[in-house]
Formats: structure tokens, C-alpha cells, sequence
């Protein structure tokens, strides 16, 4: 049977992957590009493990399957991650590498979640950005054609335009962490970033001397002497990984109950001591940086005072 692909099409919309690496309000048109020229209904791009909401790029026709995907938990249970060591193998995986006839049939995945939108077959591209495995995926419906070895070999090739343009974009956020670490340096704040699973990937000079026995870093994490506040701390950060870029956790000690409002928002993650000198909001830079769903830099507490 012959290709559902347009080749033409479809290589003037890889061309687009590095121009919207440049300018990521273009990757909704870009992915949309893709789509039509692989004859797939929607396209999308996340990464093939550690899944969460905020985390992905997507056509807009995917957004409710999306909703429905991470509402009701589907993606803890997503059959075709098995499809990963494949994808880590050879690069790419196809719908039958993952599944059989039967499988289309009785597994729930399938059954109840995408056949709710009329969608079962489906390639998966895989490609890196650092150590990050990522993935494109194009989506096809119930009745079409599911990709298949020779649709597989003309998408393998998309592969090296994936890796560059996600190798663009951290570079373009390594370079603007960088050059925001200096300038709170400047200013006497000390500043922490995180990447996308509450890891600490960079910290300034002035945050380096806030570390002691009470505040420090374990295993790339920000922890407390108390486990309370250090619990507390990792809500935080998987509540602004889950896009609530607004939200602050209170202080809760006492010695801050008289403390202005915007410290009263503060989180404050160490003793009353480190409570003096650490008291601003948590914020999130969210808008600042390039949106790709990989592990880079997401967001920073600014300590706001200089350090002694």
C-alpha cells in the first residue's frame, strides 16, 4: 500500500522544528505541519517517561485527550510505554511493535481511552535533549491505515532535526540561566533553579554560602534539617510543575507571624535563623524560558537580602 506520506510536505515542516526552537509560538503551527503531511490527525511531543501535565506540546486537536489523559491517570498506566526500549533501541516504534490485534481489543488503554476519541494507531520518534529521552508522536485514527515499516523509514529520518532543534532550545536555557544567575549575583539575591523534577541544575555564589548544616543539597534535592519543611518543599515544587505558577506555599513558623505580607507568602524551607535570611516568595519562571517538555530549568527561589 502506498505511503500516507507527503514527502515534499513533510520535509519543509522538519524544516520548521528549528525555526520553532527559536520562536516556540510557532511549534503549535509546526506540529500541525507535520501532522497533515504524515496523514495523521494530531501530533504531539513529551517526554517518554517521568509525564506530567504541563509537560508536553501538542496540536490543538489533542488537548481534550490530553485532559482526559492526566484527569483520570491514564498516563500512569499507558500501555505503550513498553514501547520505550524499543524506541531506545532503534529510535523509533510503530503501534504493532507495542500491540497485537488482540491487545487493540481487550486492553483498557485502548478500549476505554482511545477509542473514546476514535484514535488507536500511532508512531513514536524518539530523540534526546541532554539525557532526556524525548518523543514525537503522531496520532491516527480507528479506521486509517496504522504506519507501517516503510512510513516507519521515512520517519526515522525526522530524528536528527528533533535532536538539533531540542539541542537549540538548552542551550538558548542554559545560556539565560546563566546570565539570570549573574544578575541576581549582582543585586545581592541569592537564587536556586530547578529543573522540571524539583532537582536543583544550577545555584549562584551568594545561594552556594546560604548552605549549612540546616539548608542543604542532597542528591541534587533542597532539603531541611526538619522532614516536615522539606515535605513541604516538595509540594511545592510538584504543584508549580503542575502549572500553578501563582502558587506559594505560607510560612509557617511562628517568628514570621508579624512579618509583612508578601513574607507571610513566603515558603520558608530551614529554622527561624534561616527564616531571617531567607524570606521571599518562591516564583516561577515559567514565561521567561523557551518551552520545550524536556528536564531544563523551570523554576528559582530568590532569596530576596543579601547573604552574610
Amino acid at each position: 500500500m502506498a505511503t500516507r506520506i507527503d514527502i515534499p510536505e513533510l520535509e519543509k515542516a522538519m524544516d520548521g522544528l528549528l525555526e520553532s526552537a527559536l520562536v516556540p509560538e510557532r511549534w503549535a503551527g509546526t506540529l500541525e505541519a507535520i501532522s497533515r503531511a504524515t496523514g495523521s490527525v494530531g501530533a504531539h511531543i513529551m517526554p517518554a517517561a517521568g509525564k506530567f501535565s504541563p509537560g508536553f506540546l501538542t496540536t490543538p486537536n489533542l488537548l481534550e485527550p490530553f485532559d482526559v489523559y492526566f484527569a483520570e491517570d491514564w498516563y500512569k498506566r499507558d500501555f505503550r510505554e513498553r514501547g520505550i526500549s524499543v524506541a531506545l533501541a532503534k529510535g523509533i516504534v510503530i503501534e504493532h511493535d507495542i500491540a497485537s490485534e488482540d491487545e487493540f481489543r481487550r486492553q483498557e488503554f485502548y478500549t476505554e481511552f482511545l477509542a473514546r476519541f476514535g484514535l488507536r494507531y500511532s508512531v513514536m520518534i524518539g530523540f534526546t535533549s541532554g539525557d532526556t529521552l524525548l518523543s514525537l508522536n503522531l496520532q491516527r485514527r480507528v479506521d486509517d491505515h496504522p504506519f507501517d515499516r516503510e512510513e516507519e523509514r521515512i520517519l526515522l529520518a525526522m530524528r536528527s532535526k528533533l535532536t538539533a532543534s531540542a539541542e537549540i532550545i538548552r542551550s538558548l536555557q542554559a545560556a539565560k540561566i546563566e546570565s539570570m544567575s549573574e544578575a541576581f549575583e549582582l543585586s545581592g539575591t541569592a537564587s536556586v533553579f530547578f529543573d522540571r523534577t524539583g532537582r536543583v541544575s544550577h545555584l549562584n555564589s551568594r545561594a552556594e554560602r546560604l548552605l549549612d548544616g540546616d539548608i542543604r543539597i542532597v542528591d541534587r534535592e533542597l532539603t531541611s534539617a526538619s522532614q516536615e519543611e522539606t515535605g513541604l518543599l516538595r509540594r511545592h515544587l510538584k504543584a508549580v510543575s503542575a502549572a500553578t505558577p501563582s502558587s506559594v506555599l505560607p510560612c509557617r513558623r511562628r517568628c514570621c507571624s508579624h512579618a509583612p505580607a508578601r513574607h507571610r507568602s513566603s515558603f520558608v524551607p530551614s529554622s527561624c535563623e534561616a527564616c531571617r535570611r531567607i524570606s521571599s516568595p518562591i516564583r516561577t519562571l515559567l514565561r521567561s524560558l523557551p518551552t520545550f517538555p524536556n528536564a531544563q530549568e523551570r523554576t528559582a527561589i530568590f532569596c530576596g537580602g543579601s547573604s552574610p
